[in-house]
């Protein structure tokens, strides 16, 4: 590969990993699947204080944060009555992520900040 196609796959390589970070906010499976992993790192934690870190591999972590990014945000950005977002996630790792029909993401982030 010459220097002047470098710059070229570069820019293809950061296109298709934003596309895949917009396709997963779509994802009610993803998100479901990430705030899974959110909780279970919480109760590692609370079992195993601070080995938590250790026993959490790096894709578990990334999924974790994408549910408590999207969380924050959304928290942020409406009117979430929900403030603690442990509970929120909670609420959506709660749902079946392979049942037929899943609600939309925007459906899980509402359903999630009902008291």
């Amino acid at each position: 590969m010459n220097t002047r196609t470098l710059p070229i796959a570069f820019l293809g390589l950061l296109s298709s990993l934003a596309f895949a970070s917009v396709q997963a906010n779509d994802d009610p499976e993803h998100l479901i699947q990430s705030c899974k992993e959110l909780v279970s790192i919480y109760v590692k934690r609370d079992q195993q204080h601070l080995f938590a870190g250790l026993v959490t591999s790096p894709s578990e972590a990334l999924r974790a944060g994408y549910c408590r990014g999207v969380l924050d945000e959304y928290r942020r950005s409406s009117h979430c009555a929900q403030s603690n977002w442990h509970t929120q996630a909670a609420r959506i790792a709660g749902y079946p992520a392979y049942a037929e029909e899943l609600p939309s993401v925007e459906t899980l982030l509402k359903q999630s900040c009902a008291f």
